[in-house]
């Protein structure tokens, strides 16, 4: 009996797509709440870190129960003596000063009315002049750009003043608003990427950070992602200055894949998702890592 061309031709097609479409392997889903609070369905541990005031560190000085107060004791006033965060603010406060010599810059990277003071806790956002999501870094880079300065999103320079707008705006809490049009858009996408496993060690983003939270992982215990947008850009005694999407490529090297060029999609989509994840959680910077 001879097969029915139509049937032929379905699983020709059928097979083609596949073809086209890599095979990708997937942690499985939490229900992620795009609030810091939604981390009471996930690891338990906001109890012990949700009042920045009010941490217990006796704790943190306990190295099988620190890792529950998820590193923020490590935000200011920790340490208050001088680290390589706070000579970056003041870098970062020179750099915006003499590019906002006539308020261009600020208005620039504000694209509306508002105060500098608000800028980190309302990115990533749509951009109408970029026709995109883009983070903050990414838009000190272009608005740099247009006054004839190279701030390469990831530098030094650009990640001082990515966490001067931060430190002028601590205490406010994250706010972006992922419930529609675009950055609802990018948020998803970004929700899939942070499951999608990847790399030699077939490693996703949730594998970690969801699943495997308080077990240890070359010496060091995992905590949630929730909450972490509002210590970044971050000094970190290993590699300075790092902003978030550097952290993710370096979460990719640590993984052994292929990392990505920060002011991506892919990065920028990650940024969305785990921004919402820190949606009401105060800015707090310069703040330390050592790991």
């Amino acid at each position: 009996m001879k097969t029915p061309f139509f049937l032929l031709a379905g699983f020709l097609t059928a097979s083609a797509l596949a073809q086209d479409i890599p095979y990708r392997e997937y942690e499985p889903f939490e229900r992620y709440e795009p609030i810091v609070s939604g981390d009471l369905m996930l690891s338990g541990t906001y109890q012990h870190w949700k009042d920045p005031a009010n941490l217990d560190f006796r704790m943190a000085g306990n190295p099988d129960e620190n890792w529950k107060l998820n590193w923020k004791f490590m935000d200011p006033p920790f340490n208050q003596t001088v680290h390589g965060g706070h000579f970056a603010v003041d870098r970062g406060e020179r750099l915006f000063k003499q590019l906002d010599v006539y308020g261009t810059f600020a208005s620039c990277l504000s694209d509306r009315s508002g105060s500098p003071r608000n800028l980190r806790a309302g990115y990533p956002r749509w951009r109408a002049d970029l026709g995109r999501v883009a983070g903050l870094e990414e838009v000190i880079e272009h608005c740099g750009a247009k006054q004839g300065r190279v701030l390469q999103n990831g530098s030094y320079d650009n990640s001082a003043i990515s966490i001067y707008l931060a430190s002028i705006g601590n205490g406010q809490p994250i706010n972006i608003d992922v419930t529609a049009g675009p950055m609802k858009a990018s948020f998803e996408r970004g929700r899939r990427l942070f499951h999608a496993k990847a790399g030699a060690f077939n490693f996703s983003c949730a594998s970690c950070h969801t699943h495997n939270i308080g077990k240890r992982l070359r010496g060091n215990v995992i905590t949630t992602i929730y909450g972490d947008v509002a210590h970044y850009p971050v000094y970190r005694t290993q590699y300075m200055l790092q902003s978030l999407q550097l952290r993710f490529a370096e979460c990719n090297l640590d993984t052994r894949t292929q990392p990505l060029r920060p002011g991506s999609q892919p990065y920028t989509d990650l940024e969305v998702f785990v921004t919402a994840l820190t949606n009401g959680y105060p800015i707090s910077v310069p703040a330390e890592r050592d790991w």
